[in-house]
């Protein structure tokens, strides 16, 4: 075998042993179902909490005008609920009364 043949084989033998090397790597990350579930909770945690707070934005963003005020119809809709609840407590009371 000339030089030339022999610094090839050792150059194929190396590249054999690094594609080995990635593709125990791949399988033992496939395995590791610890390591998998663990991500996985991280990556549905993350989405979770960047969904939140998106949805409080854009909560916020509808129930308040530009300067950071309550809406009108917000207060006006506030107010209904209070006094509904307000009502239904007198009635309420007024029945255990009897």
């Amino acid at each position: 075998m000339s030089d030339e043949d022999i610094h090839a084989l050792r150059d194929d033998v190396e590249r054999t042993r690094e594609e080995l090397a990635d593709t125990v790597d791949e399988l033992a990350a496939k395995f590791d179902v610890k390591s998998r579930v663990k991500d996985s909770a991280n990556d549905f945690k993350d989405s979770t909490r960047e969904s939140l707070n998106d949805l409080k934005d854009s909560t916020r963003e509808s129930l308040t005008d530009p300067d950071g005020k309550p809406r009108p119809e917000v207060l006006a809709l506030a107010a209904g609920i209070t006094s509904l609840c307000l009502a239904f407590l007198v009635l309420r009371s007024l029945r255990r009364g009897r």
